[in-house]
């Protein structure tokens, strides 16, 4: 028999993720898109055209997971042809500020969708996974969408690089668990794409909710500059188009980790800037010189 291989994305309510979920389904996956915004919005009814199948899920909500996988359990039991071949954790937030900043419920949400989201909606598709494995389907995967601050932890990202690394270190754990069965765990850093995401969509309201979190003490400290920070973040953050990420090497990247018959452990997508200073941090700099050198790549207003 002749199997249709079955997708299953979090996150495709813009960015990335639904961008994904767009090729996915135009290369002939039965791709599943996860919709935090619901099935109602213009970024759902495009899949829709393209023959996806969006449904609501918040990898936070058990119920939602729950209710997720049902959907897709029922679109395979309806096809006797089609199998599930991989899921894709794309779901994120980052909120760009230094940790004492940053209020608990900014924090939580950060590792809550970044790692404990993810994992739990591993779980929900795991077993299924592995048996489709061992089964020799089809070279089942799971693929774990990272980021480079996971391999190089960034002043005013420590939340954010403490839940990316996590996710590394987890799927580098998921892989040797699961590498004797056949499962594969690849991880994929797409690099910068944030302007053409909305990753940071909370980014000014969480700004605000720093400066409130703040003491006295703290505000005559910080305050300026949390404020100068945020203005200039502020286009980042702005609501993109759910369409608007174009950078087709960020896409074809993708597509060999979804579609290599012998997927490599991760695939990284690196424009010159960002290869230049990730190798400069591997060196054993002074402290000064390395907070310099981070200083000149993120360029954020002093």
């Amino acid at each position: 028999m002749s199997w249709t291989k079955v997708v299953a994305i979090t996150g495709c309510d813009s960015g990335l993720g639904w961008s994904i979920a767009a090729r996915s389904a135009r290369e002939g996956f039965i791709t599943v898109a996860g919709m935090y915004n619901g099935i109602n919005t213009e970024a759902a009814k495009s899949l829709n055209r393209l023959r996806a199948h969006p449904h609501k899920l918040d990898i936070t909500d058990a119920s939602s997971i729950l209710s997720f996988y049902d959907y897709v359990k029922k679109i395979l039991h309806d096809n006797n042809n089609y199998e599930l071949y991989a899921i894709v954790n794309n779901a994120g937030v980052m909120t760009i500020g230094d940790y004492e900043w940053q209020t608990p419920k900014i924090i939580e949400d950060t590792i809550n969708i970044n790692l404990l989201g993810t994992m739990n909606f591993t779980s929900a598709f795991l077993p299924d996974l592995r048996r489709n494995a061992l089964k020799n389907k089809n070279n089942p995967r799971i693929i774990n969408v990272a980021s480079h601050c996971g391999l190089q932890p960034l002043p005013g990202f420590g939340p954010y690089s403490a839940s990316k690394a996590g996710l590394l270190a987890w799927s580098k754990a998921l892989r040797l668990e699961h590498m004797n069965m056949g499962l594969k765990v690849v991880s994929f850093i797409p690099g910068g794409f944030v302007g053409a995401s909305n990753l940071m969509t909370n980014q000014y309201s969480n700004a605000n909710a720093m400066v409130e979190h703040l003491t006295e003490e703290q505000k005559s400290l910080y305050e300026t500059k949390i404020r100068r920070l945020n203005d200039y973040l502020k286009l980042a953050s702005n609501n993109s188009r759910f369409d608007s990420l174009k950078d087709e090497n960020i896409i074809e990247t993708f597509m060999m980790a979804l579609t290599d018959e012998n997927p490599k452990t991760m695939y990284k997508v690196e424009s010159w800037r960002y290869k230049l200073y990730y190798n400069l941090f591997k060196f054993p700099l002074p402290d000064k010189s390395y907070r310099w050198l981070i200083n000149k790549f993120l360029d954020f207003p002093k």
